[in-house]
């Protein structure tokens, strides 16, 4: 991790980048949180690998974000991938300098995300769709991040957006593992950063009981590891 926080860089590629509404509601999203940068490729652009290149150097984790275009990412996105991760600079037994960080891939569908399953209309999954970015995370050294995946954006109810809104979230900045606990601690985290002389009292009954939640479930692991062990005996 460079520095005291991990630094994520988000690398967005849309056609359609300036009338996307989900593309607009995500980065909104990561209005506020600390350590993300939001940078999108735009359309025709002749690349600076150099800066390029630094860009991912100075960040932690690296999130590829676009829409499914016929089982792949845009062209934009690939263009880059052409120019900016050459060889010496990305394969680990190389020396690459992308080992050991975390690449993840948020990418949007037009269509249900059960329609992507082996016997649904699509016969893929998006985890075999995305096979060539584990490979390119396999070959970097890198930590290949669980998608996450936004399907029909436009479809999506109020509570949906806000849950899309905390997943997204922590998918940039929340600890990778994304466990039940790891999500309990960021959550915790921010209900602290939006704590104020009015709202203290409150929030803090909220995260005592989320604080004693987690003490709970800890104890249901160990009884339960007991008992397993008792039978296992």
């Amino acid at each position: 991790m460079i520095g005291d926080k991990m630094k994520t860089l988000v690398i967005v590629a849309h056609p359609d980048y300036h009338d996307s509404g989900t593309q607009g509601f995500l980065k909104r999203a990561t209005e506020g949180l600390e350590e993300i940068t939001w940078h999108y490729l735009p359309e025709q652009t002749e690349f600076n690998v150099a800066a390029e290149q630094q860009l991912l150097i100075e960040h932690d984790r690296i999130i590829f974000q676009f829409p499914m275009y016929w089982y792949s990412a845009p062209a934009t996105l690939k263009k880059w991938e052409d120019e900016v991760l050459t060889r010496a600079f990305t394969f680990a037994n190389e020396k690459g300098i992308l080992k050991g960080k975390e690449l993840g891939i948020v990418t949007t569908l037009g269509y249900p995300a059960k329609d992507f399953q082996a016997g649904a209309t699509e016969g893929f999954s998006i985890s075999e769709i995305l096979v060539p970015y584990r490979a390119l995370a396999h070959r970097a050294g890198m930590i290949f991040m669980t998608p996450l995946v936004v399907d029909q954006f436009d479809y999506m109810t109020p509570d949906q957006q806000t849950k899309l809104l905390i997943d997204y979230q922590q998918y940039l900045t929340a600890a990778f593992s994304f466990s039940f606990s790891v999500r309990q601690d960021w959550i915790i985290k921010q209900l602290k950063k939006m704590m104020n002389s009015n709202n203290q009292a409150q929030l803090q009954l909220v995260i005592d009981q989320l604080e004693q939640n987690k003490i709970d479930l800890n104890d249901l692991k160990d009884q339960i590891k007991m008992i397993r062990q008792a039978e296992e005996g």
